[in-house]
């Protein structure tokens, strides 16, 4: 019996090599909150053709960047025609509801508590719906949301209201905004996708001495070339964003244009299951017309060269450190990040409770530029940021971690800090 069923195998899988298997039937199984129709038009592969394993792996792609599933994987099932069933095996993240009071920090602001219901796969159809509020260094309240295919080929829609609260984080003012937006989006295919919207937006900046006052309506839009594998944590690809942003003052004749630029590859240097992938990005933000220095940028922090502090106001009265503020900047960064512990589903009994965890650690180098005139961007010695830093897995924001890191210029080291991490950097 087995001499017979090892002779089978043997004949079924010198079939197979030469000869890939058709599928006859695709199936999904381990969702129970997500609606089919949310996995089925993620699934690409065909019936009656034979497996395409490069087919079945960005299906699996695909249906992980829903960012809705902690583990997607599939497999075959053979059948006594000699076809195949092709299965794709499902873990929804249990982290979907999360009602929640807690302390938060924001580099450019301090620490705040706050209070939050996000529930994430709302009604099963890949929505997001939040209602959060705040007290401390930010007060604040807003109700978002989100659905990345509401309509028809792949349309999405945005919105969010909601006011908060500030310090400025370099100015002597208190900065108050109430907005509203609305933004759709549209996939062309799934590499191609394009923005627009719009923002209402009322801005209070109160001062010992003055207080400044826009009420602006603001169009925004952005176009990305996507061609990245997974977006949580690539291991190859590249991703191209040209993003608008405009202020159309309403009271006073105070308009201003801004154009961002980002420039991403991925390339994964060791392929095994603790992978090694490099990651380069270079991104330019250049602006146009008149903007008052309340809405000056500034280098520094998480989003642009780390291992350098948010400025203060006395980092800003201090003329030796104009080479931090202006309104174009260019910024360079690469990191490497080494997989520690690939991410893997922790599943209980209790609750039937389903949580990914891993650990990457990254190196990372920055080197940014910033000017209040676009033609003296790189007249000044740049900003060098380096160090290293943590990653692991969590829902909702693909990863989170901390980065550590010295700040470099003109022969020295000059800042260094800790940075909360929410998200890749790029």
């Amino acid at each position: 019996m087995l001499y017979k069923l090892f002779l089978t195998l043997i004949f079924v899988s010198s079939i197979w090599a030469s000869n890939p298997p058709i599928v006859s039937s695709i199936e999904f199984k381990g969702h129970k909150i997500t609606q089919d129709y949310i996995i089925e038009r993620e699934i690409l592969h065909q019936l009656d053709i034979p497996l395409d394993s490069a087919l079945a792996n960005q299906d699996k792609d695909r249906l992980l960047n829903l960012g809705i599933f902690a583990d997607v994987s599939w497999n075959i099932i053979p059948l006594e025609d000699l076809t195949i069933i092709l299965q794709y095996n499902l873990i929804e993240s249990s982290l979907r509801i999360l009602p929640a009071a807690s302390p938060a920090y924001e580099e450019e602001y301090g620490w705040s508590f706050g209070g939050m219901l996000m529930i994430r796969n709302f009604r099963g159809k890949n929505e997001n719906l939040t209602l959060a509020g705040s007290t401390g260094a930010r007060k604040s309240y807003f109700l978002a949301f989100n659905n990345p295919w509401i309509i028809g080929d792949h349309v999405s829609l945005r919105f969010m209201a909601g006011q908060s609260n500030t310090n400025h984080p370099f100015l002597d003012y208190e900065q108050n905004t109430v907005t509203s937006e609305i933004i759709f989006g549209r996939y062309f295919g799934y590499r191609h996708k394009a923005n627009i919207g719009f923002e209402l937006e009322r801005k209070t900046f109160s001062g010992s001495i003055d207080t400044l006052e826009y009420l602006s309506i603001n169009p925004l839009g952005s176009y990305s070339f996507d061609t990245r594998d997974v977006y949580r944590d690539p291991s190859k690809g590249i991703l191209i964003t040209q993003g608008f942003f405009s202020i159309l003052d309403l009271e006073k004749e105070m308009n201003n244009f801004w154009w961002v630029q980002s420039y991403s590859i991925y390339h994964t240097i060791n392929k095994s299951i603790r992978k090694l992938t490099a990651a380069f990005n270079i991104s330019f933000l250049t602006s146009f017309g008149d903007i008052d220095e309340v809405f000056i940028s500034w280098l520094g922090g998480a989003q642009n060269v780390r291992g350098w502090s948010i400025p203060t106001n006395s980092i800003y009265s201090n003329l030796d450190n104009k080479f931090r503020f202006g309104n174009h900047s260019a910024v360079f960064s690469a990191e490497l990040r080494q997989t520690i512990i690939p991410t893997k589903v922790f599943a209980t009994d209790l609750m039937d409770w389903k949580q990914e965890y891993g650990l990457a650690v990254v190196g990372f180098f920055d080197v940014g530029y910033t000017s209040r005139e676009k033609a003296d961007l790189f007249h000044h010695l740049p900003m060098i940021g380096t160090g290293f830093g943590i990653r692991v897995p969590f829902p909702m924001v693909g990863m989170v971690g901390l980065d550590y890191g010295w700040g470099y210029r003109n022969g020295s080291f000059i800042d260094q800090a800790l940075h909360l991490v929410v998200g890749q950097k790029f």
